[in-house]
């Protein structure tokens, strides 16, 4: 799995050195903005991953990398000045969560399950059983 024919950790260092190239030449972007950044862009490349490799897990992968790829936006939004309570970081979580949740379910089998097997003598043990005697329970 390849983007632009290259690993996905050498594409975010990329990114990571290429965007603190920019702040210290031209942007006057904080330490935290800068971090922000960072993270929203390494949780992109989480949901890229997890994209890409669905097919091994069934999509399973792809609603932790969703609700990643939201928590980084939210702190981005919220180092950049955008003002949202606990209540609306929390509906955006759930909604994300259950959007997830569905498009995840609709692409997912349930795993095969085995029937337990019955024993044909329950209770019986050995030669007791064989020759009618009382056999005690087992413990």
């Amino acid at each position: 799995m390849k983007i632009f024919g290259r690993e996905p950790a050498l594409v975010l260092g990329l990114l990571s050195a290429g965007l603190q190239l920019v702040t210290a030449l031209f942007l006057p972007l904080t330490t935290e903005q800068v971090a922000a950044i960072n993270s929203i862009a390494a949780a992109g490349l989480g949901v890229w991953t997890a994209f890409a490799t669905r097919n091994l897990d069934g999509g399973k992968s792809i609603k932790a990398a969703a609700l990643g790829f939201t928590q980084a936006g939210i702190t981005l939004g919220l180092v950049f000045g955008v003002s949202l309570t606990d209540q609306q970081t929390a509906s955006i979580m759930a909604f994300v969560a259950l959007l997830g949740a569905v498009f995840v379910r609709q692409q997912s089998t349930p795993t095969a399950t085995s029937t337990p097997s019955t024993p044909s003598t329950v209770g019986t043990t050995g030669t007791a059983a064989a020759a009618g005697e009382a056999v005690p329970p087992s413990s």
